[in-house]
C-alpha cells in the first residue's frame, strides 16, 4: 500500500472563501447589495426541494456572512445584509431577528454613526413586522367571526410581535433582550464535557478521575465573582479608588500591590439584593466612563510574576484588547508614586510598547490606550516576526516581555457554550507552531538578564509546557521559579506542570513517544519533535515541574484556567545552540503570505523605508527648540533650563506631529521605535505614540497634558476652591473679579455704615480681598492664554478634616487637573477649554466624591440607607434649573446630587457661604432649604 498524507477538510475555510468576493474593497453600495442578493436569495438546487430547507439556506448564509463580517470589522457588508432582511423579510418568512445577528452586526461598528444605522435597520424591521402584525391580526378576527379556526400561518406561534408596544423599539432593549437570552441558552445547552475532553483531562493527567473532571466542569461553566480595576495611572484613578473603596460588597485584592486598585465583586446569596443592584449600576457606569476595565484575576497573574520596574523596556507582543498593558501601566505608576524622592530622585520613564497583528483589534487597543502615558506606544506587526534593529551592542533590546499567546481557550469556555460540544484534542496544535514562533521572537528581542513572561489561558499541555520545552532544548532560556510569596500568601492554589504528556492522533489514539508518530506517519518529524516531551533531560522535566503555574478552576474558586511561566535570557551565542536550524528560529521569522520587514523582499530587491516614526510623521524638538519654548516654556517661567531639566529629570523628550500637535513621550520609546524599520507601503504600523499636550489646531492645552506637565510646572498653576471649581466646569468661564470681595464681611460693614476716604476704601478692599483670588492675581499677572487649574482644600471642603487627612493621596480630587484659557476683557476671566464629555465626566467624579464622603461621615446605621437611598442614587433626577441656568439634558439630570443640610459646606475661612436654593414642599418636610452640586 502507497503511503500518502492526510488531507483535513477544513470546511469553515471552504465556506468562508467562498463569500470572500463579498468583502472586496472596491464594492460600491449598490454592487454590494446585488452580490448579496445573488448570494442569499438564490438557493442552490440541492437545497430549494422544501421550505425548510431554502430557510435552512436563508439563515445559514445569513449567520455565517454576519460572523464573518464581525471577523473582518466589515460595516458594509453587516449593513448590506441587515438592510436585505428587512427588504425581503416575507420571502425569507423572517418574523424575528436572531440574536446572534444582532450581535455580530453591532460587533463590527467602529463608531456611534454606524451604531446608529444598524439601528435605525432594526427598527424598520420590527415597524414593518408590527404593520404586518395589524393586518394578519384583522384577518384573525374576521376568521374568529365566521366561526373558522385561526389558520396555522396567521398564529402568533413564534410569540411575534403584535403591536407597536410589544416591539423592542430601542438599542439598548434589544440588546440586552439577546444578550439574556444567549445566557439562558448557554446554562441550558450543555451539561457535561463531551467524551473527547473528558477522555483527554484524564489522559493527560490534569484530573485524577472522572469525580474530579465533573468538578472542574462545574467550577467553568458556574458563576464567578466580577473582578475590575482602576485605572490608578490616570487622571481621576485616585478619586475612583476612594468611590469604590469601603462600599459592601466589594473586597479588593490583597496579592497586588495596594496602588493597583484591583477589587472584586461578590454576588453570593449572603450579599442584599439591594447591595447588589447599586454595585452594578455604580461600576457599569464607571466601566462605560472607562474609569475601569473589567479583568478576570488570573490574568493579571502574568504582569505580577512579570515584575516591571520603572525604567524598564516593556514589550506586549500580544496585547489586544489592553487589559494587561494598562495594568502594567498602573503597576509601574504605583511603585513610581510609593518611592521615596531621596532614594530615586529621578523617575524615569521607561518604555512600554503595545502590539498586536489584527487591523480592529489593533484599533481598538489603540483607542484604549490613546494619551494614557509618554511611555506607551501601539505598533501593529506579526508577532513573530516584529522587527528591531539592535546593533553590535544588543541596545534597544526589551528587557521585560509578555507573551499572551493566542491560544484554544479552555480556560474560558464558560462563556461559549458551544464550545463544549466542538471541543476536539486537535484544537491545540493549530495554535501550537504559532505560540512556539512567538516565544522564540520573544527570546531573541529580549536583552540578557531580561525576563519574558508566557501565558495562555489553556490547560491543554500541547499549548503550555510543550512550548516551553521547546525553547528551553534551544538553550538561550531558563526557566525562573516564582516567588515564594506568590505560592503561598497569595491564596491562589497553584497547580504544578506537568513533566510528561501525551500527543494525540489524527485517527483518535495518543502518541507517547516521536518513534511511534513518525512509525504511523503522522505528520512532519520537524514539526512533531516540538510536541513530545524531552525524554531523558531531568533538569527540563524539573523545572518545568517546579516553575510552571496552572491555574485550575475546580481549585481556585471558579476562577478562570490560566497557565503562566516566568523565562530569563541567558549569555549564550546563538552559533552554539543545539538546534541546527537556529537562524530560522531566532533569526527574523518569515511568515506565511508575509516578506521580512528587516532586510525586504532580496528576490524583488525592495527597500524598506526607515523607522515607523517616519511613517508615522512625527519629527524631535530639542529642549531648547523655539516652538516648543512657545508652547510650554511659559509653565516653567520662561527659563529655557528648567524646561531643559524637565525633560532630563523625567527621561521624557518631545516631537511634533502636523495635524496632531505636541506629543511627550519617553526616550525609550523613542529609541526602541525609532530602531524599528517599517515596511515600504504600509502606513498603518505605528497607531499610537506618546501622549498629545497641546492640540495643532487651537494650540490648546489638554486634559492629559495638564495632568503630565502639573507636579513639574513652576508657573500658570491656578488653585481654586472646590465650589468655584464646580461653577468653572459648570458654566465654563469663571470672572475673577466678580469673587475679589468677600460678600460675607463687606456686608456686614456696609449694614454697620462703615465709610472713609477713598484710600480708606481702597486699603480696606485689598484687606477684603479673598486669599484664593489673591494668589490667583498673583500668579496670573499680566500674561494670558494656557493655564492649569486645580484643586486646592480649604476650609470646609470636602478633603479638610476627619480621615482624608491620614495621607497625602487620601482626596481624589487633589489629582485634578482642568486645563483653561485666562484672558483680559479687561478683568481676568477663566475659560474652560474642556471638551463636552470631559467636563460632564469631571462633574460627575466630583460629585461622587462628595456623596461617598457624606456615606463616610454617617453614623453606621444610616450608611445603608444613604447607599441605597435616592438622595444619594446616581440616577436621581431634579427639576431644578436655577444653578445651570437652562433646561438640563437627561444626562446631566442622571447625575444630580444633592445634600440636605449645610454641615458639609460650613462657611469658609475667606467668608464664601455655599449657594443654596429655597424650595417649598407641600408634603411638610422638616427642611426646606437644600445645597445642590452639579455632577
Amino acid at each position: 500500500m502507497r503511503h500518502c498524507h492526510i488531507i483535513r477538510y477544513d470546511s469553515f475555510r471552504s465556506v468562508r472563501n467562498d463569500i470572500g468576493h463579498l468583502f472586496s474593497p472596491f464594492k460600491d453600495a449598490k454592487s454590494l447589495q446585488e452580490a448579496m442578493r445573488r448570494h442569499i436569495i438564490k438557493v442552490p438546487s440541492r437545497y430549494a426541494d422544501t421550505p425548510r430547507q431554502r430557510m435552512s439556506w436563508f439563515r445559514g448564509s445569513i449567520s455565517l456572512i454576519l460572523s464573518e463580517a464581525a471577523r473582518r470589522g466589515s460595516h458594509a457588508v453587516s449593513r448590506a445584509t441587515m438592510e436585505l432582511l428587512v427588504e425581503q423579510s416575507e420571502q425569507l418568512q423572517l418574523r424575528v431577528v436572531d440574536p446572534m445577528w444582532v450581535k455580530n452586526a453591532f460587533a463590527t461598528c467602529t463608531n456611534a454613526d454606524e451604531m446608529r444605522v444598524i439601528e435605525q435597520i432594526i427598527q424598520k424591521f420590527h415597524d414593518k413586522q408590527c404593520t404586518d402584525g395589524e393586518t394578519k391580526r384583522g384577518l384573525s378576527q374576521q376568521h374568529q367571526k365566521d366561526g373558522a379556526p385561526l389558520p396555522p400561518a396567521l398564529s402568533n406561534s413564534t410569540g411575534g410581535f403584535d403591536s407597536a408596544e410589544g416591539s423592542v423599539s430601542l438599542l439598548g432593549d434589544y440588546s440586552g433582550f439577546a444578550l439574556e437570552s444567549l445566557s439562558r441558552q448557554r446554562v441550558s445547552s450543555v451539561t457535561a464535557p463531551n467524551t473527547s475532553f473528558s477522555r483527554y483531562f484524564i489522559r493527560q493527567g490534569l484530573v485524577a478521575d472522572e469525580a474530579e473532571l465533573m468538578e472542574l466542569f462545574r467550577a467553568m461553566i458556574g458563576r464567578r465573582p466580577a473582578a475590575f480595576r482602576v485605572h490608578t495611572s490616570q487622571m481621576y484613578g485616585a478619586a475612583t479608588a476612594e468611590i469604590i473603596s469601603g462600599r459592601p460588597g466589594i473586597e479588593p485584592l490583597h496579592w497586588l500591590p495596594k496602588e493597583c486598585a484591583a477589587f472584586v465583586m461578590h454576588d453570593s446569596p449572603n450579599v442584599p439584593h439591594s447591595v447588589l443592584l447599586a454595585n452594578r449600576q455604580l461600576l457599569h457606569t464607571l466601566a462605560s466612563e472607562h474609569l475601569i476595565s473589567f479583568q478576570s484575576t488570573s490574568s493579571m497573574l502574568p504582569v505580577l510574576l512579570l515584575d516591571p520596574r520603572p525604567g524598564d523596556a516593556v514589550l506586549d507582543l500580544c496585547a489586544s484588547p489592553g487589559n494587561k498593558t494598562s495594568l502594567v501601566l498602573d503597576y509601574v505608576s504605583s511603585l513610581r508614586s510609593t518611592s521615596l524622592p531621596s532614594s530615586n530622585p529621578h523617575f524615569h520613564h521607561g518604555c512600554i510598547v503595545a502590539n498586536d497583528v489584527s487591523p480592529p483589534r489593533s484599533r481598538q487597543l489603540a483607542q484604549r490606550l490613546r494619551n494614557s502615558s509618554p511611555t506607551v506606544a501601539v505598533t501593529q506587526f506579526h508577532g513573530q516576526s516584529l522587527p528591531l534593529e539592535t546593533g553590535a551592542s544588543g541596545g534597544n533590546k526589551y528587557n521585560k516581555i509578555l507573551v499572551d499567546a493566542p491560544c484554544s481557550g479552555e480556560g474560558r469556555m464558560q462563556r461559549d457554550a458551544m464550545s463544549w460540544r466542538m471541543w476536539h484534542p486537535l484544537r491545540g496544535l493549530q495554535f501550537m507552531q504559532t505560540q512556539l514562533r512567538l516565544l522564540r521572537r520573544a527570546v531573541n528581542l529580549c536583552s540578557v538578564g531580561g525576563h519574558i513572561v508566557y501565558s495562555t489561558c489553556t490547560l491543554n499541555p500541547l499549548e503550555d509546557e510543550a512550548v516551553i520545552a521547546a525553547v528551553l532544548r534551544d538553550g538561550a532560556v531558563e526557566l525562573v521559579e516564582p516567588p515564594r510569596e506568590l505560592r503561598e500568601k497569595s491564596g491562589w492554589r497553584f497547580s504544578r506542570g506537568l513533566r510528561r504528556w501525551v500527543v494525540p492522533s489524527r485517527a483518535g489514539g495518543f502518541l507517547n513517544t516521536l518513534a511511534e508518530a513518525e512509525a504511523k506517519g503522522e505528520g512532519n518529524p520537524t514539526t512533531l519533535t516540538d510536541l513530545f516531551p524531552y525524554e531523558g533531560n531531568e533538569k527540563i522535566q524539573s523545572a518545568l515541574e517546579s516553575c510552571c503555574l496552572r491555574v485550575m478552576p475546580h481549585c481556585n474558586g471558579g476562577a478562570e484556567g490560566f497557565f503562566v511561566a516566568l523565562l530569563r535570557k541567558l549569555p549564550v551565542n546563538l552559533n552554539q545552540l543545539s538546534p541546527t536550524n537556529h537562524a530560522s528560529r531566532y533569526g527574523t521569522v518569515k511568515v506565511e503570505g508575509t516578506e521580512d520587514p528587516v532586510r525586504g523582499n532580496s528576490s524583488t530587491g525592495a527597500l524598506t523605508c526607515g523607522s515607523v516614526l517616519h511613517t508615522y510623521g512625527v519629527a524631535k524638538l530639542a529642549a531648547g527648540n523655539m516652538l516648543l519654548q512657545r508652547l510650554l516654556g511659559g509653565f516653567f517661567s520662561n527659563n529655557t533650563c528648567q524646561l531643559e531639566f524637565f525633560f532630563s529629570k523625567c527621561n521624557l523628550c518631545a516631537a511634533w506631529k502636523e495635524g496632531h500637535g505636541l506629543i511627550i513621550l519617553s526616550n525609550a520609546t523613542w529609541s526602541h521605535l525609532d530602531a524599528t524599520p517599517s515596511s515600504f507601503c504600509s502606513k498603518s504600523e505605528l497607531l499610537e505614540l506618546g501622549t498629545t499636550v497641546i492640540e495643532a489646531e487651537t494650540g490648546n492645552l489638554t486634559a492629559v497634558g495638564a495632568y503630565l506637565l502639573r507636579p513639574y510646572a513652576t508657573s500658570r498653576v491656578l488653585k481654586l476652591p472646590l465650589l468655584q471649581l464646580q461653577w468653572l466646569l459648570s458654566n465654563q468661564v469663571l470672572k475673577i473679579n466678580e469673587h475679589q470681595m468677600d460678600p460675607t464681611v463687606l456686608a456686614r460693614r456696609l449694614v454697620a455704615g462703615v465709610g472713609g476716604t477713598s484710600s480708606d476704601i481702597n486699603m480696606q478692599q485689598h484687606q477684603l480681598t479673598v486669599p484664593w483670588v489673591r494668589d490667583i492675581m498673583n500668579v496670573v499677572g499680566k500674561q494670558e492664554g494656557n493655564f492649569i487649574v486645580c484643586y486646592s482644600p480649604s476650609s470646609g471642603d470636602v478633603c479638610d478634616s476627619g480621615s482624608f487627612h491620614k495621607s497625602n493621596d487620601a482626596c481624589g480630587l487633589l489629582s485634578i487637573s482642568i486645563p483653561v484659557i485666562v484672558r483680559r476683557t479687561p478683568s481676568v476671566e477663566l475659560h474652560l477649554s474642556l471638551f463636552h464629555d470631559a467636563r460632564q465626566l469631571c462633574r460627575a467624579v466630583i460629585g461622587r466624591v462628595l456623596s461617598h464622603r457624606k456615606r463616610a461621615d454617617s453614623p453606621d446605621g444610616e450608611k445603608s440607607a444613604l447607599q441605597l437611598g435616592s438622595r444619594f442614587n446616581v440616577s436621581a433626577t431634579l427639576g431644578i434649573t436655577d444653578l445651570e441656568g437652562r433646561r438640563l439634558t437627561p444626562q446631566g439630570q442622571k447625575r444630580k446630587l444633592y445634600s440636605p443640610n449645610l454641615s458639609i459646606y460650613p462657611v469658609t475661612g475667606s467668608g464664601m457661604v455655599a449657594s443654596t436654593a429655597i424650595e417649598g414642599n407641600s408634603e411638610g418636610d422638616r427642611t426646606k432649604e437644600k445645597d445642590y452640586f452639579i455632577l
